[in-house]
């Protein structure tokens, strides 16, 4: 069987990337990385996608690894895999969906999962509008942005409103979400298939209210309850893909959902937790593969 990673440059590896090659090495009769940016789409009589003179097809499970910044080329990329039926873990909505915070945030809560008060605008009439009617501190988010970056807590309505002047200037949509009072903690599920194969919880530094590992927060081994277990598969569910992360806060309502990420990165979890996440991905790529 021949497994495919699709998304990443085949020059700047991940520690992630690097983990499932390195386990997709002992499951997969071969294993290679087939940057988006490459594969080559054909319109004819029918669709094809090609990365050099190989089809797509020729593989028997593509794991793909479509960051935000790839998106708009991965997407019709996705779409053709999605009409060649190659096997693969998400559609390409799934895309969409994942890259747009507050598109996320919307088929959660349609689909009834717990979510923090949160709006979007792109105009700063708007946005000061808004801001008015929330109770500090809130949070500040861009809305492409991703790993802690472009995510800002403001404590006073001032300093948002000179944040805001900023964005605009920048010409940026900007989300602006209910503070839901944490002590600096948020808790990652990861899925794959019918199975969470890695829990944590991500402590912020010292005078830190982001828990992001890239915002120097500390992970640590997490057992979700199950209420907790049940939130990350109605995610999973929600934006159609088998694998993500799922990001959610203890609140006094319940958990609440932060962040659904399809490309989750592994190394905070297989340091936090000592278990081999890599290896559980590629298990479950194997599994479908067979299907």
């Amino acid at each position: 069987m021949r497994l495919a990673i699709l998304g990443p440059s085949q020059n700047k590896i991940s520690y992630t990337t690097k983990r499932l090659i390195e386990e997709a090495g002992r499951e997969f009769k071969s294993a290679e990385i087939v940057p988006v940016i490459k594969v080559e789409l054909k319109v004819n009589k029918g669709v094809g996608a090609f990365i050099g003179k190989k089809s797509l097809e020729d593989f028997d499970y593509i794991l793909p690894r479509i960051d935000s910044k790839r998106a708009q080329t991965g997407y019709p990329v996705m779409r053709f895999l999605d009409d060649m039926g190659v096997k693969k873990p998400y559609v390409a909505e799934t895309i969409l969906i994942a890259h747009n915070k507050f598109i996320t945030l919307e088929e959660l809560a349609k689909n009834g999962i717990p979510v923090p008060e949160t709006f979007m605008t792109g105009s700063r009439e708007s946005a000061m509008a808004i801001l008015k009617k929330m109770k500090m501190p809130i949070m500040l988010k861009l809305l492409s942005g991703f790993g802690g970056k472009g995510v800002i807590v403001m404590e006073s309505k001032d300093a948002a409103m000179n944040t805001i002047d900023t964005m605009k200037t920048l010409e940026q949509d900007i989300l602006l979400e209910e503070f839901v009072p944490n002590p600096g903690e948020d808790i990652r599920g990861i899925l794959a298939g019918d199975e969470v194969i890695a829990a944590f919880k991500r402590v912020a530094a010292p005078g830190e209210k982001r828990a992001n590992i890239a915002s120097g927060g500390k992970a640590k081994a997490f057992r979700l309850d199950s209420e907790m277990q049940e939130v990350v598969f109605k995610c999973a569910e929600a934006i159609k893909s088998k694998i993500c992360a799922v990001d959610m806060i203890e609140s006094k309502e319940g958990p609440k959902v932060i962040e659904v990420n399809i490309n989750p990165g592994i190394k905070g979890a297989e340091a936090a937790t000592n278990l081999n996440v890599a290896r559980s991905i590629i298990n479950f790529a194997k599994s479908e593969a067979r299907k």
